[in-house]
Order: C-alpha cells, then sequence, then structure tokens
C-alpha cells in the first residue's frame, strides 16, 4: 500500500493538467510504499534528518534543493513568457525582459553546491522530493480568478483588501498583501499576475509589462531595489505593483496540493510555511 514518490509528482500534475514534470521538480531520493510525509516549503538537511529521525517516509519540499531542480532551474522561466505575451508582450521583449534574470540565475545554480542536501537524503536513505511549479500554478490561478471577478472601476486598493479577505493562506499571514508602487486609489485596470514562472520578474518584467499598458502587476515578492527602481520611473503614473507575500502565495497552492495527496492515502505534516491557513 502506500504511494510511490512517482506518484505523488504525478499528483502536482493531474491537479494542473500538466503532462510533463517541470525544470524546478523533482525526486532525489525515490521511494515506494509511502504513508507519512513532512511537508514544507523549504525542506534542506536539518529537516531530511528530522523526518528520518521522526519516522516519516517521505522529506516533501516545495523550493528546489538541489539536483536538477537547481542545475536546470532556468528552464521554468519560459513560463513568464508565455505569461507576457499572453497579455500582448511580444515574444521578443518578453526574452529581452528575462535575459538578465536568467544569467543570473544560470550563474548562480552553476556555482551552488547542487549535492548538498540530495546527498544528506541518500546517505541516510531517505525518500526525499519537490514540487515547485504545479502548487505555484495553483496560486496563480487563484489570483486570477479573484482578478477577473472585480468589477471594471475597481480599484487597486479594493483589488489589494478582495485578495486578503478571500484568500484564507493571505488573510491568516503574519505579512500583508503591500502596494509597493501606486496608491491606494488607482484604477486597477488590466491585472497581469506573475506567479508560476521560477522567480519573480524583477523591475524588467514589471516595466515591460507597463509599457505595454498593464496596469497592475502582481508579484508575491520582489527585492527592495527592484522596488525602489520601479518607483523611481513610474510614481504617479497610475501604475501598480501588488505584492502578495512570498510564503503565504506559497501556500495557497500547497495546501491544495497537500489535500489532493491526502485524498490518496498520504498523510502529512506541514512545517516551514506549509499549512498557513490551513485546518
Amino acid at each position: 500500500m502506500g504511494l510511490s514518490t512517482e506518484e505523488i509528482m504525478q499528483a502536482s500534475l493531474d491537479l494542473v493538467g500538466w503532462e510533463e514534470v517541470p525544470d524546478d521538480s523533482t525526486v532525489y531520493v525515490p521511494g515506494e510504499g509511502l504513508e507519512t510525509a513532512l511537508v514544507g516549503i523549504d525542506l534542506g538537511s536539518a529537516e531530511i534528518q528530522l523526518a528520518h529521525r521522526e519516522g516519516f517516509d517521505l522529506a516533501l519540499a516545495h523550493h528546489p534543493a538541489g539536483g536538477t531542480a537547481r542545475t536546470a532551474f532556468t528552464g521554468v522561466l519560459d513560463r513568464g513568457i508565455e505569461l507576457m505575451t499572453d497579455h500582448g508582450v511580444p515574444e521578443n521583449e518578453a526574452e529581452a525582459a528575462l535575459s538578465d534574470l536568467r544569467d543570473r540565475l544560470e550563474l548562480g545554480a552553476h556555482s551552488a553546491n547542487y549535492r548538498h542536501d540530495p546527498s544528506i537524503a541518500e546517505l541516510l536513505d531517505q525518500p526525499y522530493m519537490n514540487v515547485h511549479l504545479a502548487p505555484d500554478e495553483l496560486g496563480r490561478r487563484r489570483f486570477v480568478e479573484v482578478a477577473e471577478r472585480m468589477d471594471d472601476d475597481a480599484s487597486v486598493g479594493e483589488f489589494c483588501g478582495t485578495l486578503g479577505g478571500e484568500i484564507r493562506e493571505l488573510r491568516e499571514a503574519e505579512t500583508d498583501v503591500e502596494l509597493r508602487l501606486g496608491e491606494a486609489g488607482n484604477d486597477l485596470g488590466e491585472v497581469a499576475v506573475y506567479h508560476a514562472a521560477g522567480t519573480n520578474g524583477g523591475a524588467s518584467v514589471a516595466r515591460t509589462f507597463f509599457e505595454h499598458g498593464i496596469d497592475t502587476v502582481l508579484y508575491i515578492h520582489v527585492g527592495p531595489g527592484e522596488a525602489s527602481e520601479l518607483r523611481e520611473e513610474f510614481e504617479g503614473e497610475g501604475k501598480n505593483l501588488v505584492v502578495t507575500g512570498h510564503i503565504a502565495s506559497d501556500a495557497i497552492g500547497l495546501n491544495e496540493y497537500v489535500d489532493e495527496l491526502e485524498s490518496r492515502g498520504l498523510s502529512c505534516t506541514t512545517v516551514s510555511g506549509c499549512g498557513i491557513g490551513r485546518d
């Protein structure tokens, strides 16, 4: 009885209707007959040892922890191009907006110790995997659903309030939905939800959206330098950058995924941010 790591990965694909495992998700140590899992947004060597000590059959992380999920991570950035072209950005401009980010991530992945956490799991013979893009896609769809239900004359402040009021993970988080660019009274206008694309697009992606008529961009996180750059360039022009909060936003899709795994017979214990807003 129990599930295999392959079946657990397949469950994530089934939820979003995908056929192939994304580049940012992988099984580090496979296992079969798994009945219990420690699930968290970040599970590294310490949590692997915790899972092993406490007798969990599986350590299931959200963020990539090594292996090909780190070395090939930039493959998922192509999803960002799709999100941009869906809003009318020409493909060549979308590529250009992501070029610096792609370069930085490739350099970082090349220098990272991609064997650290997986090797600990191998030593302990502890089944270990991470699932990243598919749960993020579930969260993205939830944000889009809220955006599409807003009235045509809604303000961006009303949008922030609706997100924080309707989505339990955001409502119960210690972080708030923040407006990093723009004023609450600004028109919401057309909303581009940039999530489930590996990571946030920084100033360059938001700028490209704004230059092609998008009024509001939603990220789940953004660096302080990037936010400052956007404020210097677009403050007072009616453009808005909504930031929903990294961990709370990751929990949206992860909670749905955990519910699905439990419906398939895997008992999940949530830590490290997973489980925010979940009964």
